[in-house]
């Protein structure tokens, strides 16, 4: 195949489970890869004490919140590259300009900022110059993490999404020692503690981008695909099609903070038991998370070749796949609830806590998933901004308000009903959204890709 070609690669494939799960599983997996980054820091620190473990707990969750808006990028930048796949290359190579741009912007204002941050949150001296240390190691590593999205998009792009997974879960899995050995000192390294985590972590992240790399240099014109075409009309196509998607990811993971800031109020015992509920819902929404970016590629291409039979096609097999998978999660957490409670927590109250809240959590996460599935198709139809403001207004107008009434006076269990109830009403009118879509679509096969 030319690389003339390339672009409308998956406007060949049928709207068919085995050529959905090449592209949806290797995705969900470098997500898994990228979610346990965290997690390994914290397992790794664990043993030097509560004051490293709550330095590297906050300031994981700061450079969270940085990240969040470089993975929204990612989200709006790949929907652009996939509906315009004649420029394709052209975008590829501006919207990693712009990425490099920004993450260095974030990298630079959070510096500025980590101390102050910081120190209105925690009162504990020793915990606030850990904590930014930690954090300022993390933060030269975004620039890594926008080189990584765009290797995502472009083997995705090609139909090869392994190429990109493997490399990066190879990147992660050598995280472990050099985080190790830079914690405490092993094989002639620094003993570092806890700071050590975070440099660990962003070497791991370059080491994953000289391995992205390697493949483009075996082949130079691969490095067409990374061609900039700077004009105002390209500019503004990008930030029309990637500020949406920031906002809401800033605004999930600011939201998240007041989440745990009112969970605080109901008691130490619920926090703790909240946390390892909240880390188990993480792996339940993988298989969404991977087959919304697949649904980026897939239906992305049949969009911009005017195919509205696949587009069609693949909207009801990812959201039926996506249905099945949760609900199959669903059903393994509800039934061995009590297992995971035992294994992730040593208190028994916490464990009876954990083992109540994650069947209820279980099922809010099967409507998770129908929400990042079908937002990633309100960002294909060119309705950004709304998909920014429905499901960012539910979780600030809607959850964090009822929980705020509810919790103090129904307590622990009423926090997980409200994640029921909430995401209901966000995925019912997304739903609706998309099956006016599709209806109109059907009927006049009209495609209006730069809606908003």
């Amino acid at each position: 195949m030319s690389k003339s070609q390339t672009p409308h690669l998956h406007s060949s494939c049928e709207p068919t489970l085995a050529n959905l799960w090449p592209i949806a599983v290797p995705l969900s997996g470098a997500m898994l890869s990228q979610a346990a980054v965290s997690l390994v820091d914290t397992a790794l620190v664990g043993h030097l004490g509560g004051l490293a473990l709550a330095s590297v707990s906050i300031g994981s969750y700061l450079v969270f919140i940085l990240v969040a808006i470089i993975t929204g990028l990612g989200t709006g930048w790949h929907g652009l590259v996939s509906q315009h796949s004649l420029s394709r290359g052209g975008l590829m190579g501006l919207g990693l300009v712009y990425g490099v741009f920004i993450s260095i912007g974030l990298g630079a204002l959070g510096a500025l900022m980590l101390d102050d941050v910081i120190d209105v949150f925690v009162l504990d001296d020793r915990i606030n110059s850990l904590a930014a240390y930690y954090a300022q190691s993390r933060l030269w590593a975004l620039p890594a993490i926008v080189l990584s999205i765009a290797a995502r998009i472009y083997w995705s792009e090609l139909g090869t999404p392994w190429q990109y997974t493997k490399i990066i879960l190879l990147a992660h899995l050598a995280n472990v020692p050099i985080s190790y050995g830079l914690i405490y000192g092993i094989g002639g390294m620094p003993a570092m503690g806890a700071v050590g985590a975070g440099l660990g972590t962003s070497i791991a992240l370059w080491l994953g981008v000289l391995l992205q790399l390697f493949p483009l240099f075996k082949n130079s014109s691969r490095f067409q695909a990374f061609t900039c075409q700077f004009s105002i009309t390209n500019w503004l196509l990008l930030l029309r099609f990637t500020w949406p998607p920031m906002m809401q990811q800033l605004a999930f993971a600011l939201h998240l903070a007041l989440f745990l800031w009112i969970l605080s109020q109901l008691g130490a015992s619920v926090m703790a038991a909240s946390f390892a509920v909240l880390n188990i819902g993480m792996l339940l929404i993988l298989p969404a998370i991977g087959l919304g970016q697949a649904a980026l590629s897939l239906m992305g291409s049949a969009m911009a070749s005017k195919d509205s039979f696949s587009t069609l096609a693949w909207s009801k097999l990812i959201i039926a796949t996506g249905l099945v998978s949760a609900l199959l999660l669903a059903v393994v957490v509800s039934i061995m609830a009590p297992w995971f409670a035992q294994l992730l927590l040593v208190n028994r109250e916490l464990q009876q806590l954990t083992a109540t809240a994650l069947p209820w959590y279980a099922m809010a996460m099967i409507f998770e998933t129908c929400i990042i599935i079908l937002s990633r198709f309100v960002l294909l139809m060119g309705r950004r901004k709304t998909g920014f403001i429905l499901v960012t207004g539910s979780q600030w107008l809607l959850f964090l308000p009822l929980l705020a009434w509810l919790a103090p006076t129904y307590g622990f269990m009423a926090v997980w009903w409200l994640h029921i109830v909430y995401r209901i009403l966000t995925v019912s009118t997304l739903w609706c959204i998309w099956r006016r879509y599709i209806k109109r679509l059907s009927t006049d096969q009209t495609f209006s890709l730069n809606k908003e």
